[in-house]
């Protein structure tokens, strides 16, 4: 299930450019700086990811205590900056960190890695990062407690009242699903929730909006926050909104009985918002969940859809693959299905797969599944016009886990990482975005360059280049 929560452990990361040089101590996630802006023309939007020096050096942006096992030359996004997809995220991204304009929605999806928070959150931090202040809020939370189940760091919802819970992994219960792949359900007369950020939180999280996903049998539940702090709510069949005076970084939300009312009240999910502009990173994980347990979602489409991603990253494997019955044919009808329920949720999104990590079967045999997924994941990314980050091969290739537990950067089971493993996923991960980000600026930089040069360039303006 991996780490439940804990402070930011201190590590290193050194920033290097021709232009720079700046030493970070400790995961304070200072703002990244970019040092070059030029334009050719109507359009040349250059950044300053390429920085000067050998080739390992430009391969990533951040080095967590250099590891010469993790192929650094090879951490890369395959078959991504091509596609309508892919370009019109990257379009979108451009204008972003070019105006400040715009907002930009991902959705991460998976397994216990995600449900600990620290992959996916470091993920999130270093997007809303990118360009100073790019923080649109956190996004999905989820009382977590209530299931008996970890937490992510950042955040955490106490609770009163009496409630149960249902799991997209627990077949055995019954009850509708949304795109979280957990819900709770109270009957209680009331019943409260009060989110809480962590003081340790690298960027401020407070939020002046929420939404929350629900299903109310009998409409016989109201749903309230603090009076005195709210602006506008508005209630739909699928949500509740509430937009605050204020930002707040805790909020107590109430969930009343009608008197004499029966029926029960389930919450699906939750999301805060902080700003208009910047990523809305939404971190989706139950662990032990596999393609499969999202299909049972019946929800999953329509509140996809409300969430309106322009990137899915989907890191569902780890648990389809743990075992000697593994169907490469069946897993790929599976992501086929759950593709097209993205799709058809966000027609327009990008999507990337992220191929499961090395690791082992009952802490004793080397799973050689992982290699069958990373080959069904290239294979799917080409069939759906997606990308692929291959974890697989970038963490060191079958039986890389050895290595990665012996430098405390994975767990003794051979499956889950420690805090500092999951931060240095969650950086390679950013650094292979931002990597072919570059490379499509550039590409299209130079296709403008060359249109115009083609059709009649002024002297002035080939010499700008």
């Amino acid at each position: 299930g991996g780490e439940m929560r804990g402070g930011v452990q201190s590590s290193e990361f050194r920033v290097q450019s021709s232009k720079f040089k700046i030493r970070l101590l400790e995961y304070g996630m200072q703002n990244c700086r970019f040092i070059a802006h030029r334009i050719v023309n109507l359009l040349l939007f250059t950044f300053p990811f390429c920085f000067s020096g050998n080739a390992q050096d430009d391969s990533y942006l951040y080095r967590v205590n250099q590891h010469n096992f993790i192929r650094y030359d090879l951490n890369e996004m395959h078959n991504f900056g091509t596609d309508k997809y892919s370009t019109q995220f990257y379009d979108k991204l451009e204008k972003l960190v070019r105006t400040g304009e715009g907002r930009i929605n991902v959705v991460q999806i998976g397994g216990s890695h995600i449900q600990a928070g620290t992959f996916s959150g470091q993920i999130r931090s270093r997007l809303q990062q990118m360009n100073g202040e790019m923080n649109a809020g956190w996004g999905f939370i989820f009382p977590y407690r209530i299931s008996r189940t970890n937490s992510p760091f950042g955040y955490y919802i106490r609770y009163n009242g009496k409630w149960q819970s249902v799991r997209n992994i627990e077949r055995r219960k019954t009850s509708n699903l949304g795109v979280g792949g957990i819900s709770v359900i109270t009957s209680a007369s009331k019943a409260e929730l009060t989110i809480l950020l962590e003081d340790e939180n690298s960027l401020d999280y407070s939020f002046n909006k929420l939404r929350i996903f629900y299903e109310n049998s009998g409409v016989d539940f109201l749903v309230s926050v603090d009076s005195t702090i709210l602006k506008k709510s508005t209630k739909t069949a699928d949500y509740f909104e509430f937009e605050l005076k204020e930002h707040v970084d805790s909020l107590k939300i109430t969930i009343q009985k009608k008197s004499n009312a029966s029926g029960s009240f389930t919450l699906h999910g939750i999301t805060t918002e902080a700003a208009p502009n910047g990523f809305m990173y939404h971190s989706i994980g139950v662990n032990g969940a596999h393609v499969p347990a999202f299909l049972r979602c019946q929800l999953f489409e329509k509140q996809l859809a409300e969430l309106k991603p322009d990137l899915v990253i989907l890191g569902l494997g780890i648990n389809d693959a743990y075992g000697k019955r593994f169907s490469q044919k069946k897993f790929e009808e599976n992501y086929g299905d759950l593709i097209s329920k993205i799709r058809r949720a966000a027609p327009e999104t990008a999507i990337i797969f992220t191929t499961n990590n090395d690791s082992y079967l009952y802490r004793r045999y080397v799973n050689k599944n992982g290699e069958k997924v990373q080959q069904s994941m290239l294979k799917m990314a080409k069939k759906h016009q997606a990308g692929v980050w291959d974890m697989f091969t970038v963490m060191g290739g079958l039986n890389s886990i050895v290595l990665w537990e012996k430098n405390n950067l994975a767990q003794r089971d051979k499956i889950h990482f420690t805090r500092e493993g999951y931060l240095t996923m969650g950086d390679l991960f950013f650094n292979a975005l931002m990597k072919n980000f570059e490379n499509y600026i550039q590409n299209k930089s130079q296709l403008t360059s060359n249109c115009h040069f083609e059709g009649g360039t002024t002297e002035k303006s080939v010499a700008m280049r």
